[in-house]
């Protein structure tokens, strides 16, 4: 039987949405003998068990968990399994982070980023329209996609900037609306040039942080940003505390 609650829970001063998509194609699988899939699975236990150390995040973070590879699923909380989009109940993916136990990532397939990132922004925009219908006081939803490769088709081609067009105008017009902010996060060999087509302002590579770092540094940014910031100043803010704090690395590197 599920551990997970739903709905509205009582005592929530303000709501806090994070979609997280995450990258489990093929090239997730390697190394061979330390694939990156293994650290992201290790990353997540360890982020969702440090954000529930904390009362306050605990009370406002409310995650849904999107993967894509060949295929777009999203975990339902309430058979705890990936499943395929239609066939999970939308009112029932954002769950308290406090009760989101992750699955186990497996690594397999291609990268089909831009179906989940415009399934991300579907689910988003719903769970802010309902929050905001049922009086609770609710940020804008982020979105961190974790990727070390490039958007590609159905066929398995590397996608173009024109093929990504589409997905970057859906974007776009979820931030001006202020529906959603989107972080597009390249590590290990990422395609920058294109996560950059996606989100132009909100493409960052983060070379030599492992993925819970990463999460950690994500949050950071969330927890520091006001509630009716526009995207632009978001992103800007994302960046200043990125490069900070790979200065700081840096600095601590020199001194070992």
């Amino acid at each position: 039987m599920s551990e997970y609650g739903f709905g509205l829970a009582e005592g929530y001063d303000e709501r806090q949405p994070v979609v997280l998509l995450l990258d489990t194609s093929a090239s997730m699988g390697r190394p061979v003998g330390s694939p990156r899939i293994d650290e992201l699975n290790e990353a997540l236990v360890r982020w969702f068990d440090g954000v529930r150390a904390e009362p306050r995040l605990r009370a406002r973070v409310e995650v849904c968990l999107i993967t894509f590879d060949s295929h777009v699923r999203v975990f339902d909380p309430a058979r705890e399994l990936l499943v395929p989009v239609e066939e999970a109940a939308p009112d029932r993916l954002f769950v308290p982070v406090d009760t989101m136990r992750p699955p186990r990532l497996e690594a397999s397939g291609l990268t089909r980023m831009t179906e989940a990132v415009e399934t991300a922004l579907d689910l988003a925009r719903a769970r802010h329209q309902a929050l905001q219908a049922a009086q609770v006081q609710v940020r804008r939803p982020f979105l961190w996609v974790l990727t070390d490769g490039a958007p590609s088709d159905g066929n398995g081609e590397r996608m173009d900037p024109a093929a990504l067009a589409g997905t970057a105008a859906k974007v776009r017009g979820g931030e001006e609306r202020g529906e959603c902010v989107l972080q597009a996060i390249g590590v290990r060999g990422a395609d920058l040039e294109l996560l950059r087509v996606l989100a132009p302002k909100g493409a960052l590579m983060l070379e030599g942080l492992d993925f819970g770092q990463i999460l950690d540094l994500l949050f950071q940014s969330s927890d520091r940003i006001g509630a009716v910031q526009a995207a632009d100043e978001i992103h800007g803010q994302v960046a200043g505390l990125v490069e900070r704090q790979r200065r700081l690395r840096l600095l601590e590197e020199r001194h070992q």
